[in-house]
């Protein structure tokens, strides 16, 4: 996706080396547009990507960043779904059951499911932060 928007955005830079000028309003189109795609373009960058750190855990989207506190999360959970849009395929993705019973999947985060017995980064990567989860309940449970 980054690689496309680079190559919209140097289609568009002609719009400023235009030998006979340009137009107020075609400058103006240009220069909003090329903000759009600059931005979409760091967004596509960063996108798909969750950090975990001793407050919260931090997803990020292509619009979106979300966060929840470790207090909010009760597991994390891996589930074989059904993504696309006209075309369905079968996609593991990683989702935040809540405390309040809520379960926010993470559409971004996702890989096709493991051969054979070989767990996916997917299941790993759920293991992983439950098992942190883990440790930080005990170390709370500990402290109080």
């Amino acid at each position: 996706m980054t690689t496309a928007l680079s190559a919209f955005i140097f289609l568009e830079t002609g719009a400023y080396f235009d030998r006979n000028g340009t137009q107020p309003g075609e400058l103006a189109f240009t220069s909003g547009f090329l903000a759009v795609l600059a931005w979409l373009a760091v967004r596509s960058s960063r996108m798909a990507t969750l950090l975990a750190d001793e407050d919260k855990v931090v997803v990020r989207s292509l619009v979106r960043t979300r966060s929840w506190s470790w207090d909010q999360i009760d597991a994390f959970v891996v589930e074989t779904r059904l993504v696309g849009g006209f075309v369905k395929y079968r996609r593991r993705m990683l989702g935040i059951r809540q405390h309040d019973g809520r379960l926010r999947w993470l559409t971004e985060l996702n890989c096709r499911p493991a051969q054979g017995r070989r767990a996916s980064w997917v299941d790993d990567a759920a293991a992983t932060l439950n098992e942190h989860l883990a440790t930080l309940r005990a170390a709370r449970a500990l402290a109080t």
